[in-house]
């Protein structure tokens, strides 16, 4: 099953997950830190006493690594067989317990200083199954001396699990084959290969790649009345995948009119081998996946996911690739930061291709190549391209909106029908209103993470003839310590237009603060943050 990298750079946990788990705040970690904390994550369950199934992996590794020094009362899945300096890992045991143990890990630095992040997923433990936190499919092995054809209609038989159909497994990577390797522990598997339709034509034979063609025979007249021996050459088709053992596959079975199906683990071994459909003797079972996209349109129920990036403000090279995308950039929306290639690897930028970033790093023998003069770099500049408008309606933690004060000392989102003084956020019913029409206050935005802020956006107040004309604009890190970015800045000119100011240069922080010089009628504003995607 192939899987879809999705990197984005917000610190969030989905909306739909939201109460079953809280992430950490965003760290800074050094290069060669060992054993710091990694941020806690708290799981929140209904009850204490279900066994929940959990997976802690790393994205964008660099020779980081997790541990855990505490684990009463948890049980790791077979294939995992170490606690301490891992990728990753699934274990299960009860909220509690799970709780404890996610508070007191740690995580290691390698030698560079990376983004990495670290993702969570908690759901309802069933001991039937296995989990495999790369391509995030579930894999269940059924025993018994079956053929091709009752595995196949066996595995679909199956109950469905955490709202999806089940199917015979089918194997369409080497990170697959590796999990299925390594967490399975019975041999000679089938698995949904097949070139029964067209003899030497091996396809998919289930699930969501059905029908799939991933490798030929480059033998000459074989045809499906084909039932010899035939030598094992052949191809595998370009994007595809396949692991066949020496000199297979080979149709050898002609009691059985050839071999046109597939067993895993052949022999003991981590790779294929064509079998018969009759032959059931040769096998011990077959292996059941579960997969988020089949059927497609939802996905699964009762799983819980959420993440944290630490180092948020570096992106680096996953891999050596030929294009500049989110597949092989880590933390790929803060590329725009720093991007970093490290030691080993190679970023090609193709023609008609540009990479904005205020720092290229070259690590080691890191390198980037530019294919011809339209393949460019460009130190980061403030735009209103490729952004986000940050401007909530909510005022929840962590804390959006603070402002020194209000006209009334009315409540955030307060609105009585007439008025309302802390709604500040953009196309409001009327907007932030300071307690008087002097200078002095001020109101201050925040985002949940340090990110890049190439500006704001301003509006007046909805509801009457006032907005603000001029105003001073600071950022910061830490709400304490703060930079000038403007003095007396032109804001608005009317109630209701948007409008965009840019910063010189685009900040890396979490707060700005807007602090009216001038205006018309009364310092009233309402505020949005233009923030890098």
């Amino acid at each position: 099953m192939k899987y879809l990298f999705i990197f984005s750079f917000l610190l969030m946990t989905l909306t739909s997950f939201s109460q079953m788990i809280t992430s950490p705040a965003s760290l800074t970690i050094e290069a060669n830190v060992n054993n710091t904390n990694a941020g806690d994550f708290v799981v929140n369950w209904a009850n204490n006493t279900d066994n929940l199934l959990v997976s802690v992996s790393l994205d964008y590794v660099n020779g980081a690594t997790l541990s855990f020094p505490t684990t009463t009362g948890l049980t790791r899945n077979y294939g995992y067989s170490s606690w301490t300096n891992v990728s990753s890992i699934v274990f299960y045991g009860t909220r509690d317990n799970i709780n404890i143990a996610l508070a007191a890990m740690t995580v290691s630095m390698g030698a560079t200083k990376t983004a990495i992040r670290i993702n969570l997923e908690v759901s309802q433990y069933d001991a039937s199954y296995v989990y495999n936190p790369t391509n995030k499919h579930f894999y269940k092995f059924v025993s018994g001396s079956i053929t091709y054809t009752n595995a196949k209609v066996g595995a679909a038989a199956q109950a469905s699990f955490k709202g999806k159909t089940p199917y015979l497994a089918t194997i369409t990577n080497s990170s697959e084959n590796d999990f299925i390797n390594n967490n399975i522990s019975y041999n000679n598997i089938w698995i949904a290969m097949s070139d029964a339709a067209t003899e030497g034509r091996w396809v998919y034979d289930a699930g969501p790649e059905a029908n799939t063609n991933f490798w030929n025979t480059s033998v000459s007249g074989i045809t499906n009345s084909t039932y010899t021996a035939y030598a094992s050459t052949g191809n595998t088709v370009s994007g595809q995948y396949s692991n066949w053992c020496a000199n297979e596959p080979n149709n050898a079975d002609g009691s059985r009119n050839g071999e046109d199906q597939v067993v895993a683990k052949s022999g003991g071994a981590t790779c294929w081998n064509d079998l018969a459909d009759g032959n059931s003797g040769s096998v011990t079972g077959y292996l059941v996946e579960i997969s988020a996209d089949y059927p497609s349109g939802s996905d699964y129920t009762g799983v819980y996911a959420s993440y944290v990036v630490h180092n948020n403000d570096m992106a680096f090279s996953l891999s050596s690739t030929n294009s500049l995308n989110s597949t092989t950039i880590s933390n790929v929306g803060n590329a725009f930061g720093g991007l970093q290639i490290n030691d080993g690897h190679t970023v090609t930028l193709n023609t008609s291709t540009t990479i904005n970033t205020n720092k290229l790093v070259l690590s080691g023998t890191g390198k980037i190549v530019f294919t011809d003069a339209t393949s460019k770099w460009k130190p980061g500049t403030s735009a209103t391209t490729n952004t986000i408008t940050h401007s909530p309606s909510t005022n929840n933690n962590p804390l959006y909106w603070s402002a020194t004060d209000v006209w009334n000392n009315d409540a955030f989102a307060y609105w009585d029908g007439t008025y309302g003084h802390y709604t500040p956020w953009l196309n409001s019913v009327q907007g932030w209103s300071a307690i008087a029409g002097t200078q002095g206050h001020s109101i201050t935005l925040n985002y949940a993470v340090p990110v890049y802020i190439t500006g704001i956006v301003t509006q007046g107040r909805q509801n009457a003839a006032q907005w603000v004309t001029q105003a001073n604009v600071e950022v910061s890190l830490d709400n304490t310590n703060w930079t000038t970015i403007f003095t007396n800045a032109n804001l608005n000119t009317d109630q209701t237009t948007l409008v965009n100011t840019l910063f010189p240069t685009v900040q890396y922080a979490k707060y700005v603060r807007v602090t009216p010089t001038n205006w018309i009628g009364h310092p009233t504003m309402r505020l949005g943050l233009l923030i890098k995607q």
